[in-house]
């Protein structure tokens, strides 16, 4: 399911929409080729701290094993022709400002790594950002 506050969000950008030509946003994020990126994206131990602060300060639930908190955050991308991230849509996983960080991320860090489709056309396709930290 898709995150309710991008759904709005993309709702009120459908005009723009028809003006690239954007694909509509898939329904079945599994059925989407996972992205692999020409370069590695830039993640470091801050950013593990960074969603941290969030989770705890938004109260989210997240599951725990031996002690560490684990949260797994799926999103869509849209990737151009040229291998640029057109859009991001995180996948609903209960902690929405992790969703929200995890777009940011995406935005600033992957924008011009993302893959170039091989037909040369806008594609869709899925990606993870996994968070840890002790309990």
């Amino acid at each position: 399911m898709i995150n309710l506050i991008f759904a709005i969000t993309l709702a009120g950008s459908s005009g723009m929409a028809a003006e690239s030509q954007e694909l509509a946003i898939p329904t079945d994020f599994a059925a989407l080729e996972m992205a692999k990126f020409r370069k590695k994206i830039v993640y470091g131990e801050q950013h593990e701290r960074k969603a941290e602060r969030l989770a705890k300060a938004a109260h989210c639930e997240l599951p725990v094993v031996s002690n560490w908190v684990f949260a797994k955050i799926h999103a869509a991308i849209l990737v151009s022709a040229e291998g640029e991230i057109v859009k991001i849509v995180p996948v609903d996983s209960g902690c929405p400002e992790l969703e929200q960080y995890t777009a940011n991320h995406l935005a600033r860090y992957a924008s011009k790594v993302a893959p170039i489709p091989p037909d040369h056309k806008q594609t869709w396709y899925r990606t993870t950002m996994n968070y840890r930290w002790p309990e």
